[in-house]
């Protein structure tokens, strides 16, 4: 019976590659042979082929997908003329949380490959510090409390500015996500990617930054092993989510045994003439502007859309039209903020010593008003009322010890430094300008 299940298996396995090389362009299916060859000596022969492991953090843009298409053709052909051939781990990265249409197009992706019922593949889902099995029905990757309260904490010290609160900081979670693959199971031979040199050198570049920024001693590692860098980056999170809590600076540790080499395949993966053909085969749509961005394609671009939407609605006040519109589920789901809370992120009003307090309750709780001295006593640590203490507990979704950091502003120096530096850029790490949105609001208010 056995005998009979490798046949089946086999058939279906050819007629895959088939549809896959089929839907490729000359130039497409000639770069799969030269990707086979760079794994074969990367592994260093046929006969070790077995034992390589590859490891894939999945994004979801044109790119991400015509690699994965591309990887999935080599091994089907590598075990077609060979005894066995690589693993694949696919670990699905997707910040801060994988939404419901982004899964849906994933799903479709690994169905069309027939990734999920191959036991050389590995697909996992990543969110935070959670690994799982892949699956568009799973519970959705919910972010830990510490999660949520380092979102909601560097949202309000970020000024509540949507492009600063989601980020260049979800590069440090994007690397918090490798580092637990990482320290889970056996350790891949190697991480594949097919992000452009140039953009690999500008995410480095940004990482020793922020490294000589908190005073983390580098390694040499740090260029060869990416598990080093993920360490590193590891504990920069830290800092960022638990800024009150002192970690010493240390040199990252690599042994030689251990290194995590990474290998480049944006030279083959660039030719998009037949992507049309090649997606409709996927069974997916994706617009050409996503490969545009590659440092882009690990995160949810809805979170970000809702949360510019909120903004610009309050401002020409339509909170309901955002209550009833798309995406307004996602961070509740994700994270349990509700839409009144990530509103009070946005207007920042605890910050500097509660400098936006009276505009946000002018615009947003009028009847509040009336308990603003109250409000200033809680936060400073004085007495007052117990309804005030709940008041900013509920509409902050934070605890009062929190708050009172955000409104005394006092931070380690460390933490202080690398938070402002991580308000400067974007999720395409691009520079930031300066506006002051609270000088917005009050204008918005007024």
């Amino acid at each position: 019976m056995s005998n009979i299940h490798e046949q089946a298996m086999h058939y279906i396995y050819q007629q895959v590659l088939d549809r896959l090389l089929e839907h490729m362009s000359q130039a497409q299916r000639a770069c799969v042979q030269l990707l086979i060859q760079r794994l074969l000596v990367a592994a260093g022969g046929v006969e070790y082929i077995g034992d390589f492991r590859v490891l894939v953090i999945h994004g979801h843009d044109r790119c991400n997908t015509r690699l994965l298409a591309f990887l999935r053709a080599a091994q089907l052909s590598i075990a077609l003329r060979a005894p066995d051939t690589f693993r694949l781990q696919v670990v699905v990265a997707c910040q801060p949380a994988p939404g419901a249409a982004v899964l849906r197009s994933l799903e479709s992706t690994f169905n069309a490959l027939f990734l999920q019922d191959d036991p050389r593949v590995e697909l996992l889902l990543a969110g935070g510090q959670q690994l799982q099995p892949f699956s568009r029905h799973a519970a959705t990757v919910a972010g830990t409390p510490l999660e949520r309260e380092a979102l909601l904490t560097f949202g309000h010290l970020a000024a509540g500015r949507p492009e600063s609160l989601l980020g260049s900081r979800l590069y440090l979670e994007l690397a918090e996500t490798l580092r637990c693959v990482l320290s889970q199971g056996t350790l891949p031979s190697a991480l594949i990617t097919a992000i452009p040199v140039r953009q690999r050198r500008r995410y480095l570049a940004w990482s020793r930054t922020l490294m000589r920024l908190t005073g983390e001693r580098g390694s040499h590692a740090i260029h060869q092993c990416a598990a080093v860098l993920c360490e590193t980056l590891g504990r920069l999170r830290t800092l960022v989510a638990r800024p009150r809590e002192h970690a010493e600076a240390r040199v990252p540790s690599c042994q030689s045994e251990a290194t995590l080499r990474v290998i480049a395949v944006d030279d083959l993966i660039n030719d998009s003439r037949a992507d049309d053909t090649l997606f409709h085969m996927l069974g997916i749509e994706l617009p050409v502007s996503a490969c545009e961005e590659p440092l882009a394609a690990f995160f949810d671009p809805m979170y970000l859309t809702h949360l510019q939407r909120l903004r610009d609605q309050w401002q020409l006040d339509k909170c309901d039209a955002v209550r009833s519109g798309e995406g307004r589920h996602l961070f509740q789901e994700a994270f349990a903020i509700d839409d009144n809370q990530l509103t009070c992120l946005l207007y920042a009003p605890f910050a500097e010593q509660g400098r936006g307090l009276p505009v946000f309750l002018q615009h947003c709780h009028p009847a509040m008003r009336v308990a603003l001295p109250y409000l200033h006593r809680a936060l400073q640590g004085q007495p007052c009322p117990e309804a005030v203490v709940h008041w900013l507990i509920g509409t902050s979704g934070l605890s009062l010890a929190q708050l009172r950091v955000i409104y005394s502003g006092e931070l380690p120096q460390t933490a202080s430094r690398l938070m402002a530096k991580l308000t400067r850029r974007d999720v395409r790490l691009r520079l930031l300008g300066r506006p002051s949105p609270r000088a917005e609001m009050a204008q918005a208010a007024s």
